[in-house]
């Protein structure tokens, strides 16, 4: 959608998704800094990670709102829809909710058997699958890829131990 395009129900949809997850990143945050630290934790903490995350969604947050603000300086009042361009709803769009919902049900319940690396490329496969894309190389290696890139991050680089799963007796 180009920036001239944009209604001012586009913009205000934007502000109020802005405004609700910062209302969750500072929820977010307060539930982050009650996690108790201990003695033997790394430099980074239990409380590192979270406290990251709760920032990062915070900044975002914000950076939505702002546009959002601009946008609806700019927005035109939307057009009524012609009957032809409201599709009619689907059942495709329930299938795909319940399988992101199992896809992270999954995840959780395999991650201690299958390990990290593996667990993770299946969910970054299913996510790709069920957002609509198709099951091929090229999203195999996005899944592969994606699944290396995290472990590096959080194994490697940030030392947060990960599940091994059955590969670690195998090997």
């Amino acid at each position: 959608m180009t920036r001239s395009a944009v209604t001012k129900e586009d913009a205000r949809r934007e502000l109020v998704l802005g405004c609700a997850t910062l209302v969750i990143a500072a929820g977010y945050y307060l539930l982050a800094i009650r996690i108790p630290s201990s003695d033997i934790a790394d430099v980074i903490g239990a409380q590192g990670l979270p406290k990251t995350y709760a920032a990062m969604l915070a900044v975002l947050s914000i950076i939505l709102i702002g546009r959002a603000a601009l946008a609806s300086r700019t927005a035109v009042a939307p057009a009524p829809p012609e009957p032809a361009d409201v599709p009619p709803p689907t059942r495709r769009v329930g299938w795909r909710t319940f399988g992101m919902l199992m896809n992270g049900a999954l995840y959780v319940a395999l991650v201690p058997t299958l390990g990290y690396m593996v667990s993770i490329a299946g969910l970054i496969a299913s996510t790709i699958y069920f957002q609509g894309g198709a099951l091929n190389r090229r999203s195999m290696a996005v899944a592969v890829g994606g699944a290396l890139l995290l472990w590096v991050l959080f194994v490697r680089i940030l030392h947060i131990p990960h599940p091994a799963g059955i590969w670690s007796s195998l090997l």
